[in-house]
């Protein structure tokens, strides 16, 4: 006998075939071609449906639905519920909107929950399932990236303890080995290692720490997520999974309970109509969500700051950033500013609709104002200009680490205050060779005030220069609606854009 496993995970709020750019786009991706797979799996024989977290941030129609909470079902948990998921793990994004947000998603959805080395005022919301096919006993385990402090706001996760996720599972799996047949575990997390050859593949600072679960004896089967890649590898004996986000994939394993033998497979969402029984009781909040994201936010006066090419709009600043890091100043008072693009960020036409904006400000992150010395201050743009390396043609590109495994352009910051430049021909460490303020170089012991937000403030990105710095005020309220403040006061805003940093290649 057969029993089929089917996981998702990322899915990051992506319900509906859109990417909300307009009302009337179809994207190839989305839970409801999920739902149409899961539906002929179900008719062909046993199925087991996984999610692995991140599931309820990332899109309009989420965010919309959080700012109406109160009156709102998560439509996650609707549709993990109307799709009779299994179970569910938890993943890093599911505790940006605070606690309460969390617990009603923890307690809406009908599936348990599995996560075990998250406590919640001291107790654990998640526990290990032992399940039986046909005779046949499977331990399922679910554990988070115990990173998730580093990364953060405090308030959202205040009485909460993340356990180490390795140390849980070896835990969990020599606990209940002598009592089941198989092993399986479901971690939102990564690979922190090469699969093929052991050698570490990012700085290995515990956010990842799945190669080294493949180490613990007694394991079968590994399910990954939260890095965004898609593969399937035996590594240490143990099969390994990781679907790509958005809903644009779901994982098949095949395990033969007679056997123990298990087989994966990754299918494409593209490959599956839509499922409108799933969308249908989600309609009515669908139109809701269009007809806000239609809503004028305001105008820019002297041009539009919309991206055409990201890699030219990181090497020449792009009057975008310019843009947010003049807002930044203004509400924090702060002397420096410093703003990342997001992957995938489009900018603003000169009249900006809420869709341009939650668009390219994916993220409910807030400012926080730290005092930064000089040296710290210089250490950060260092640290910044990791994401730059010369190819063979001599032509500034991003560094590999910042495209794979998993593609975090988000790191690379870009500040308003001072001036720089910096030379990528230049070992890293010694790259910055310009920095003024107030055309005056920066010297170590100076001291600065600099808004970030929360996500660099907490060390997000290995900024730990930032993380370290004494934090002066911790702005509560998110940059979205401090966008939207700022606009009300200023429309038809001036986008005071300076060509202040320098990206070189001098040899």
């Amino acid at each position: 006998m057969k029993l089929k496993i089917v996981v998702t995970t990322d899915v990051h709020g992506n319900i509906f075939p859109t990417n909300y750019t307009s009302r009337e786009n179809l994207e190839d991706y989305g839970l409801a071609r999920i739902s149409t797979a899961v539906n002929q799996f179900r008719k062909e024989g046993n199925v087991l449906l996984l999610d692995n977290g991140d599931a309820f941030q990332g899109t309009p129609l989420l965010t919309y639905a959080h700012q109406h909470a109160q009156s709102v079902p998560n439509p996650m948990a609707q549709c993990f519920n109307a799709m009779n998921y299994d179970f569910i793990n938890l993943g890093n994004h599911d505790f940006n909107y605070g606690p309460e947000i969390l617990q009603k998603y923890i307690s809406e959805n009908n599936a348990p929950l599995l996560t075990s080395n998250l406590e919640i005022d001291g107790s654990v919301p998640g526990q290990t399932q032992i399940l039986t096919y046909e005779g046949k006993t499977i331990a399922l385990i679910g554990v988070l990236t115990k990173y998730i402090p580093h990364w953060e706001r405090p308030a959202h996760i205040e009485n909460m303890v993340f356990k180490s996720a390795f140390d849980q599972l070896q835990q969990e799996v020599q606990r209940v080995r002598n009592d089941v047949d198989y092993v399986i575990a479901m971690y939102h997390g990564g690979l922190e290692r090469d699969p093929q050859t052991g050698e570490p593949t990012e700085r290995l600072t515990g956010e990842n720490e799945g190669y080294a679960m493949t180490e613990i004896e007694g394991l079968d089967i590994l399910i990954t997520g939260h890095q965004h890649r898609s593969f399937i590898e035996t590594v240490n004996g143990v099969l390994v999974t990781q679907n790509t986000f958005k809903a644009k994939e779901l994982i098949t394993i095949d395990l033969d309970l007679e056997t123990g033998n298990a087989s994966a497979k990754r299918l494409s969402a593209s490959d599956y109509d839509v499922d409108q029984n799933l969308l249908e009781p989600l309609q009515g909040l669908q139109n809701e969500t269009q007809t806000w994201l239609d809503q004028p936010v305001g105008t820019l006066e002297n041009m539009d700051v919309m991206i055409n090419d990201a890699l030219d709009a990181r090497l020449h600043k792009h009057p975008l950033v310019s843009l947010l890091n003049q807002i930044q100043l203004e509400r924090s008072g702060a002397q420096i500013s410093s703003v990342a693009l997001f992957n995938g960020a489009q900018g603003f036409r000169k009249s900006i609709t809420m869709r341009e904006l939650v668009s390219t400000y994916l993220y409910p992150n807030t400012l926080v104002v730290k005092r930064m010395s000089g040296k710290a201050l210089r250490e950060m743009i260092e640290f910044s200009a990791h994401y730059f390396t010369v190819d063979a043609h001599q032509h500034i590109v991003p560094s590999p680490e910042y495209v794979e495994p998993k593609p975090q352009h988000y790191n690379y910051d870009m500040l308003d205050g001072v001036d720089y430049t910096l030379d990528i021909s230049k070992p890293r460490g010694s790259r910055v060779v310009s920095l003024t303020y107030q055309d005056k170089p920066v010297q170590d012991s100076d001291e600065f005030t600099v808004v970030v937000n929360n996500y660099r403030a907490m060390g997000g990105g290995n900024y730990t220069m930032v993380a370290e710095s004494e934090t002066l005020e911790d702005i509560q309220e998110e940059m979205v609606d401090i966008i939207m403040d700022y606009f009300i006061q200023h429309s038809p805003v001036y986008v005071n854009h300076r060509d202040n940093i320098k990206v070189i290649a001098s040899r």
